[in-house]
């Protein structure tokens, strides 16, 4: 299993995430040419910080996906500020867009908060009329869903319009 790093002027390198995240960023740092007192983050193509700073006594292959291909960032965390500012240090045009650069400034905003929420409440309606059609499955006796066959919808028709005929 492995990871690959883009950094500096189209590189890239690769590395075995099969350890604990702080010897992961520690192992990028050196070959990477970073300063040994730097903090480093990876972001995946889209600007999504991995956040493997607060993370660095779980295994890397918990926070990272196996075979992906992450941008080396540099956090700087200011006094006056909570937010850090994150900067690629990639310089490859065609990873670092202005799309990047954009959600790396906004890891956090409220329109991704936002989309997270909706997801889960979709996530959770779809789920629970699951559970409501599988009770009623369960309690008609039918285990197995189907489609209604023509025989079906010509003997729902024939019902429909007695029942027509006896109430006129």
């Amino acid at each position: 299993m492995f990871i690959t790093v883009k950094y500096g002027d189209y590189q890239q390198a690769l590395f075995n995430p099969n350890c604990l995240t702080k010897n992961l960023l520690d192992d990028i740092k050196r070959r990477c040419k970073c300063e040994k007192d730097a903090l480093v983050d990876l972001s995946d193509e889209h600007g999504n910080i991995k956040n493997l700073l607060q993370n660095t006594n779980r295994p890397a292959v918990d926070v990272l996906k196996p075979r992906g291909t992450f941008i080396l960032i540099r956090v700087e965390k200011k006094e006056n500020t909570e937010i850090p500012t994150y900067t690629p240090l990639c310089t490859d045009i065609e990873v670092v867009t202005t799309a990047f650069v954009e959600r790396l400034t906004r890891p956090d905003s409220q329109l991704s908060q936002r989309n997270v929420e909706s997801r889960q409440r979709r996530k959770s309606s779809s789920s629970s009329w699951q559970r409501a059609r599988t009770s009623l499955m369960s309690v008609s006796g039918n285990t197995k869903a189907r489609k209604p066959s023509k025989q079906d919808k010509r003997s729902v028709q024939i019902s429909r319009e007695n029942t027509k005929l006896v109430t006129l």
